[in-house]
């Protein structure tokens, strides 16, 4: 607990650094997560050289359709959310392993990579770079108030086969936390308005323990508890950023769609 508490202020205070005070290093840093998070993804479901193939083409189709000024994130938008959520049903299903093992490239393009084109494309990284900094606060604060709530209260088990540690108390704990949280970044950064923040804060509290989840669900399917140990007590940047991957498609979803931001 102590190495993952160091750790965790000390990466913690680099990453807000980063968001907040450059756009270079905002980029380098958007850049930096999902590269890593993906190369911990493939390396953990074991990609074949045609897998890593067809992501690297994939990465390269998303480049060019940056660079060359085509408008088509809504498209990537939809197409990131409906897998997210068809991610999320077949945590439901015993046979939800076939689909990481038969689709690796496809979601590791789509699932962990688009989120983070979207950010750049939809110009997040830079006019509402407050908005990534508030769901990185976010969820930090949804993963943390769960942990420890569940800890001490937490009796009913949320999802046992796949993470056992997770609590039904831990979760609701997580989501009072996090309306907090969010009523406080409302008030600081006066932007839309509280509805929007109650829904923010709801997004990011639920659907991330959903991506956290998923990404365990990932690691059981191939034995493996930590995706790296670049980060020590925390893992790899796959376990540490799973909700933020998850949780990015829909808030650019909320704050893009929305006419009072």
């Amino acid at each position: 607990m102590k190495q993952r508490v160091i750790t965790g202020i000390i990466f913690g205070a680099i990453v807000l650094a980063l968001l907040l005070f450059h756009d270079i290093g905002r980029s380098i840093l958007l850049v930096l997560i999902p590269m890593l998070a993906v190369l911990e993804y493939s390396k953990i479901t074991k990609f074949s050289i045609i897998e890593y193939a067809i992501l690297g083409c994939g990465i390269l189709a998303l480049a060019m359709s940056f660079y060359s000024g085509f408008d088509n994130w809504h498209f990537i938008l939809w197409g990131n959310i409906a897998l997210n959520l068809f991610l999320l049903i077949n945590l439901f299903f015993q046979k939800g392993q076939y689909t990481h093992k038969n689709l690796k490239s496809i979601i590791a393009l789509i699932y962990i990579i688009a989120p983070f084109y979207l950010a750049f494309e939809t110009n997040l990284q830079s006019t509402f770079k407050f908005i990534l900094l508030s769901t990185m606060i976010l969820i930090w604060i949804a993963d943390s108030s769960a942990y420890f709530v569940g800890s001490q209260i937490g009796k009913k088990k949320l999802f046992p086969s796949i993470s056992p540690g997770k609590t039904w108390e831990g979760l609701l704990g997580s989501i009072m936390c996090t309306l907090i949280a969010s009523y406080i970044l409302f008030s600081i950064f006066d932007q839309g308005d509280w509805g929007l923040w109650v829904i923010f804060g709801l997004v990011t509290s639920i659907l991330g323990v959903f991506g956290d989840l998923i990404a365990s669900h990932v690691k059981r399917i191939y034995g493996v508890k930590d995706s790296s140990n670049i980060l020590p007590g925390h893992g790899g940047f796959y376990d540490r950023f799973d909700a933020f991957i998850y949780v990015l498609p829909f808030v650019i979803f909320i704050f893009q769609y929305n006419s009072k931001l």
